[in-house]
């Protein structure tokens, strides 16, 4: 059955968590609304179909944070989502084929059984130094 878990503080969206296979009703669905900074979708198409050779444009686009997707190919692991004052927002355990999507604020990952995760994020990639800070020791 599938479930897209939100993680919102008051308006804002920090992270959205996929389980269950979202279907694609039609062909194409995307899961992620419009004005989100990084967009998520899925397709199912029958065998025979054919999606026209095409090409996107590049246009210069200014990019506010990073977002991230990670999709659970094997094993499990939770996550922790954080806003930036580093309070725990929710805290979720993902099995193989779920997926999730951080749009802002901080997370954590505990790997719970070896896994194997694919990661995709906006490049270019500039350092951990530049793009990855910490919570203050406590």
């Amino acid at each position: 059955m599938e479930q897209i878990v939100p993680v919102r503080k008051g308006s804002v969206t920090y992270a959205l968590f996929f389980r269950g296979r979202p279907a694609a009703p039609g062909g194409v669905r995307f899961l992620t609304e419009p004005f989100d900074e990084f967009q998520t979708g899925v397709m199912e198409r029958p065998a025979g179909s054919r999606v026209k050779p095409h090409t996107h444009p590049r246009f210069d686009r200014t990019v506010k944070g990073m977002s991230e997707f990670l999709y659970v190919e094997k094993g499990s692991i939770r996550v922790t989502v954080f806003d930036e004052e580093w309070k725990a927002l929710r805290e979720e355990t993902l099995e193989p084929g779920d997926f999730l999507l951080f749009f802002r604020g901080g997370h954590g990952i505990d790997v719970l059984t070896d896994c194997r995760m694919i990661e995709v994020k906006q490049g270019p990639f500039v350092g951990d130094a530049t793009v990855k800070f910490f919570p203050p020791e406590s």
